[in-house]
């Protein structure tokens, strides 16, 4: 008679095998959507940035800059140019953009809110999105590629 032996069987091992190829494969592909989302994250803050900008110039009647200096997205009063509010994209989501493009140089708001067309252009690896904001100052975004 055969005494059974301690170990597992052929199916048991092929099973564990399946179920940590599977969690893998979940993994990476939650990876590559990450970047997205802090790409999707860091849109978020520049729009909400830009917005903020309008609404000052609105309430405060005055006009305002904003420009881009590497990463950072700064709003300063065009009188007199202090610093009304920074943000670095950089940072923003752990990582959310490694590039920032703003064209023109600068986007302008006037005391009645409105602004000089523009796009601000934020780049990640390959992935791109572009806000853009018209000439009444509203902004919408859309997916661009490097």
């Amino acid at each position: 008679m055969n005494q059974a032996c301690g170990g597992f069987t052929v199916v048991e091992v092929v099973l564990a095998m399946a179920v940590t190829a599977l969690a893998a494969a979940a993994a990476v592909t939650a990876w590559g959507g990450l970047e997205g989302l802090r790409l999707t994250r860091a849109a978020a803050v520049a729009e909400s940035h830009l917005r903020a900008a309008r609404l000052r110039a609105l309430s405060a009647r005055e006009r305002l800059d904003v420009t881009v200096s590497g990463t950072i997205v700064e709003t300063r009063r065009k009188v007199d140019g202090f610093l009304v509010a920074r943000t670095d994209l950089a940072e923003v989501a752990m990582g959310g953009a490694d590039s920032v493009a703003l064209r023109p140089a600068t986007l302008r708001f006037n005391a009645r809110g409105h602004g000089a067309a523009g796009s601000l252009y934020l780049y990640r690896d390959e992935r791109g999105i572009r806000l853009i904001s018209n000439f009444l100052g509203r902004v919408r975004r859309e997916k661009v590629s490097r």
